[in-house]
């Protein structure tokens, strides 16, 4: 087996991404870079290598943590369906229009950076949450659902790991308590505060909600959404269908017992501590409680709508059945481009001598290139974190420093790749084509990556002067 390649360790995801980019065959794309990546670890014997792929395929699916996002992802799936076809959604966003809350298009993208930094408990579950309630109102409003994906992709796991008082603070947590560090919960509120790229994709996604500001391939988007909203205004519309109450009541107990779930069965399986429990069994309970919700809430208030809802459970699930493929495979390349030891090589790179004043900003794009290519900003903060601090207490930079450039590394990395589960799970939610809104989204989150590059590179100046004045 090849567990070092070095340079050649990169090519299994950076192929699969420029396949899936130019191709848009997203799934033929991960699967190649899947049976590539092994071919490469157990070469030159080709027949090891085709059953270690089918092998590791298998594992990844039928790995028990797994089988709970599969369930989540099609319940999610199910549960936007039965919400759609049954009815309920369109007497939900009757309401807010009547309530004149959302009634324009400004308004419906603050409700949904709203949302997203309301729902900071786990970055899936806000995604979803403020997706599926944002679709039909950007749908209805004339607003791109490559814009949707977007606002929630650059708001959610921001904010995430900006309010880190979720799964994300207890990994990152955990990660620098296991270093050489004192008072790691200071030092790593002090990350946060310094981890600029997250900050700077917030309030641009801030902005773009207020302003509506497009840039780069949004345009046609947004233009093609704009052009089908005044195709239906120039038609003649029948009296809007009065409010069914019992329908918007439906839609916001299934969202809200979602959102209060999660930290309820999170405190549940810690054992009364929030950080300490399962994240992802919280969420498949959450999503599966949601949905029974939805289902008789659909019952009671919408007569004769049981032909609906098994439709809606049936067609929401086949919908979204492509992005837990895409889900799978992108989790299988992760995995196996660890076994090929591509976090070890990109993280080994800063072994070499650089300037001093360099290094915050070369931890970020380290980072970011770490989590394009594994697709998982997780797994990037677990690669990073155990370089970035002894890289700081060894050269004298303060350690949050550093910590906070490899953490916004990983969101950069993440938003950027279309293997990323995060950016999966936005497309999924908001209803786009994914690599529509990898490429739609690409953008903005360069924008932010340039800002948060000028921004390590004064804060390595700053830490530059002052080493040279003490």
């Amino acid at each position: 087996m090849n567990a070092e390649l070095g340079w050649l360790s990169l090519l299994p995801s950076l192929l699969a991404i420029l396949v899936a980019i130019i191709s848009r065959r997203v799934i033929w794309a991960l699967l190649g870079g899947v049976i590539f990546a092994y071919g490469l670890l157990y070469s030159p014997d080709l027949s090891t290598a085709a059953l270690a792929a089918g092998e590791g395929l298998y594992g990844t699916l039928v790995d028990p943590g797994n089988l709970m996002l599969w369930g989540f992802t099609l319940a999610i799936g199910a549960l936007f369906g039965v919400l759609e076809q049954g009815g309920t959604f369109g007497s939900f966003v009757q309401a807010l229009e009547n309530k004149q809350w959302v009634h324009s298009r400004k308004r419906a993208r603050l409700f949904t950076w709203v949302l997203g930094v309301i729902v900071f408990i786990e970055s899936n579950v806000s995604i979803m949450t403020s997706g599926t309630t944002s679709r039909p109102v950007y749908d209805r409003l004339g607003i791109s659902r490559q814009k949707l994906a977007y606002i929630i992709d650059s708001t959610c796991a921001p904010v995430c790991i900006l309010i880190p008082l979720n799964a994300w603070g207890a990994f990152n947590l955990g990660l620098i308590g296991q270093q050489e560090v004192e008072q790691p919960l200071m030092v790593f509120a002090g990350s946060v505060l310094l981890n600029a790229y997250a900050i700077f994709a917030l309030f641009l996604a801030l902005w773009v909600a207020w302003t509506g500001w497009t840039i780069g391939p949004m345009k046609a988007y947004e233009l093609t959404a704009q052009d089908d909203y005044a195709k239906r205004q120039s038609t003649t519309k029948a009296a809007p269908d009065a409010v069914n109450k019992g329908a918007v009541a439906t839609v916001i107990l299934s969202l809200v017992s979602m959102v209060v779930l999660v930290p309820a069965m999170l405190v549940y399986t810690g054992d009364g501590k929030l950080v300490a429990g399962s994240g992802m069994f919280s969420v498949f309970v959450a999503i599966y409680a949601a949905l029974f919700i939805a289902i008789v809430g659909t019952l009671v208030s919408i007569p004769n709508s049981v032909g609906n809802v098994v439709r809606g459970i049936v067609r929401g699930a086949r919908d979204i059945l492509p992005l837990a493929v895409i889900l799978w495979l992108a989790i299988a390349l992760g995995d196996v481009t660890k076994s090929l030891g591509t976090g070890d090589y990109l993280t080994g790179l800063l072994n070499t001598s650089v300037p001093f004043m360099l290094i915050p900003v070369l931890v970020f794009i380290l980072s970011g290139i770490t989590a394009f290519a594994i697709g998982s900003s997780w797994g990037t903060f677990a690669l990073m974190i155990p370089l970035a601090v002894p890289l700081a207490l060894g050269l004298g930079i303060p350690v949050p420093l550093l910590i906070g450039a490899a953490l916004a590394g990983g969101i950069f990395g993440d938003h950027a790749s279309p293997i990323s589960d995060t950016t999966i799970m936005a497309s999924l939610a908001s209803g786009s084509d994914h690599i529509a809104h990898v490429r739609t989204q690409l953008p903005y989150a360069l924008l932010a990556a340039a800002a948060t590059i000028v921004f390590y590179l004064l804060a390595g100046m700053f830490v530059e002067v002052t080493r040279v004045a003490s």
